[in-house]
């Protein structure tokens, strides 16, 4: 929950319940690899927000992350004004997902993905783990989501929220950005090397 006096309000997805939705434009900074990007919102990329609107630094930030740990970016709708961003890693057997509907409420997951499975990413029809809410928390659930090998990583499934599907209509024209081969390894290198013990 946020601090006193706030109304946002988190949900966040057990392994057991359902759930609801947020967008940014990436674009490539000077001096970063040509498949990296940062992340910025136009005010005409909010859906449903009018006047002009901006991230917060740490919310920035955070996406830059998502960005540098070799997320799949995908545009939906024209680039200058999106109706949606969805980012996907790819684990052996699951897929690590974030959509962006509304600039306030975001909703990250995982879900299975057997190897050799079709996944569509605009509606995945189960999740193992999900959390919505305002943009930092639900980024940083994500991003410190203990990798699919842990033992205690989520492992039962239960429908995905109704907030990761992304109409067939909002999705074009569809913009997809690939991670570079060096970075699309960096979200497991990363993870892991967390976890290992300190001495």
């Amino acid at each position: 929950m946020g601090s006193p006096g706030t109304l946002a309000m988190e949900t966040i997805h057990p392994q057991t319940r359902p759930a609801r939705r947020s967008v940014w434009v990436v674009r490539r900074d000077a001096g970063m690899p040509q498949s990296a990007g940062s992340a910025r919102t136009a005010a005409s990329s909010v859906p449903g927000v009018g006047g002009a609107a901006c991230l917060s630094f740490e919310v920035e930030r955070l996406l830059q992350d998502v960005v540098a740990d070799g997320f799949a970016l995908y545009c939906c709708g024209p680039r200058a004004a999106p109706c949606a961003l969805v980012a996907s890693y790819q684990w052996e057997d699951y897929l690590d997902l974030l959509t962006i509907r509304r600039f306030d409420r975001i909703i990250t997951a995982r879900i299975p993905a057997p190897q050799h499975a079709r996944i569509d990413v605009f509606a995945p029809k189960v999740v193992v783990w999900a959390y919505e809410g305002p943009p930092q928390p639900a980024l940083r659930a994500l991003l410190n989501l203990l990798p699919p090998t842990h033992p205690q990583a989520p492992t039962s499934a239960y429908p995905a929220p109704a907030a990761l599907h992304t109409p067939r209509a909002e999705q074009r024209p569809l913009s997809i950005q690939l991670p570079a081969s060096p970075r699309a390894e960096n979200r497991a290198a990363r993870l892991i090397a967390t976890m290992a013990p300190r001495s």
